[in-house]
């Protein structure tokens, strides 16, 4: 029996779309794709903590990880940077701090900076917490959102990174008030009361179910739904109050897969990822998120991003949460970009004219170029260094695509028709 998602849970808000102004000149017409004609790079913000150490503003961009779109930060809103992890010998500083990107300014900065460097071996096991309190960055793959003033996040939003990915540390959620230039940090206080320990945030009776971050913003039921890479018991919704409830998992394992959600469609998505030969890189479950009824569909078309094998197989293994997905309304599919061609070129997911929680949606690929406008600036699509993951973000106030991908280059803004 389809299990229903409760509104009144939820306390549902249409939320009001921002509509979005004249475009800043340095978009490009559609097709096209340009250099953000940012005024510093990332390298010029470095907190003086981290200077001289190898990774410094690159942490960001190359550790796993990702970024969410800060709406309220600026009139037309900031891209914010959070990663971290990997260090390369116990003792060297754990690269903790976020990379703001504000496209009104045009200005990179950097903030959330501890007094001093936190070495990575002084973190608490229990609490992932260091002597100064504050957390340690880990890679953040699909597990960034925004959390915006109105829900109570800072002045300038907030950012949101669910769980600590690859560690023994219970999932929590660290919130960054990008608005601080020290410190910031808070965890949000949740309760899961349909588990056996509220306290904890569980995808799996039994135990947490894995911390490798799959997340969504649902801006209607003010709140983001999380899943984990693996096979676990639930999907859970996690309210902007805390409160959290979990459904049957949606697909019961997002090994290598991913989650969007399509708010005019009114359906939750999760996509698998898997072996080429198999039929898990077609696979796709709907849940509809009046009815709570959850439908199976496939795919057609070229399965993007595939890579080797985890048994050594040469282009086997297919890795949709490298991709940046997510849907667009004004788009009408969802889009990200595939890094494992060369150049790099951006796919969309295309819903059927009918029926889309049971229809076949479809791969491609779309064509875009160099803006010739953009004389100066990089002529190829950007590679990200260890995978795009959320780092690829449709920004609505520019009707366009940004992603960065290293501390001495600019961003690119693509442009789709």
């Amino acid at each position: 029996m389809a299990q229903k998602i409760d509104s009144n849970v939820f306390s549902v808000v249409i939320a009001q779309p921002r509509v979005p102004g004249t475009l800043p000149e340095w978009v490009p017409p559609a097709g096209y794709f340009a250099d953000v004609p940012m005024r510093n790079n990332p390298q010029d913000v470095t907190p003086a903590i981290f200077k001289g150490d190898y990774f410094g503003a690159d942490s960001p961009f190359v550790m796993w990880g990702g970024s969410a779109i800060l709406r309220d930060y600026s009139p037309l809103g900031a891209q914010v940077y959070y990663s971290g992890g990997h260090e390369a010998a116990i003792g060297l500083p754990n690269m903790q701090f976020s990379l703001i990107c504000d496209f009104s300014t045009m200005l990179w900065s950097s903030a959330n900076i501890p007094l001093k460097a936190n070495p990575s071996d002084v973190f608490d096991q229990s609490n992932g917490l260091a002597p100064d309190g504050t957390p340690y960055t880990p890679h953040t793959y699909l597990g960034l959102q925004e959390l915006p003033a109105a829900w109570g996040g800072g002045k300038r939003g907030s950012l949101a990174s669910f769980f600590w990915a690859g560690s023994v540390l219970p999932n929590k959620i660290n919130v960054l008030d990008v608005s601080v230039l020290t410190y910031g940090y808070t965890q949000m206080k949740t309760v899961q009361p349909q588990n056996a320990d509220p306290s904890q945030i569980r995808f799996s009776r039994a135990s947490g179910g894995g911390n490798y971050p799959i997340t969504v913003m649902d801006d209607v039921r003010q709140g983001w739904w999380a899943a984990v890479n693996g096979s676990v018991e639930y999907t859970l919704f996690i309210s902007k109050t805390g409160e959290i409830r979990q459904y049957p998992a949606l697909g019961g394992n997002l090994a290598s897969g991913t989650m969007v959600i399509c708010p005019s469609l009114n359906l939750l998505i999760t996509i698998d990822g898997g072996y080429a030969s198999r039929s898990g890189p077609r696979s796709m479950h709907l849940r509809d998120l009046n009815s709570g009824t959850v439908t199976h569909s496939t795919t057609l078309g070229p399965v993007p991003s595939l890579t080797n094998g985890y048994d050594g197989s040469i282009n086997t293994f297919h890795m949709p949460d490298m991709l940046g997905l997510q849907w667009v309304d004004e788009l009408r599919c969802v889009v990200g970009i595939d890094q494992s061609v060369s150049p790099p070129v951006i796919v969309k997911l295309t819903p059927p004219a009918t029926h889309p929680a049971t229809g076949s949606w479809t791969w491609s690929t779309v064509a875009v170029q160099h803006w010739p406008k953009d004389a100066n600036g990089q002529a190829s699509l950007q590679v990200a260094r260890n995978g795009v993951w959320s780092k690829f973000r449709w920004v609505v106030s520019l009707q366009a695509f940004v992603y960065g991908t290293a501390q001495n280059r600019k961003p690119q803004v693509i442009k789709l028709n």
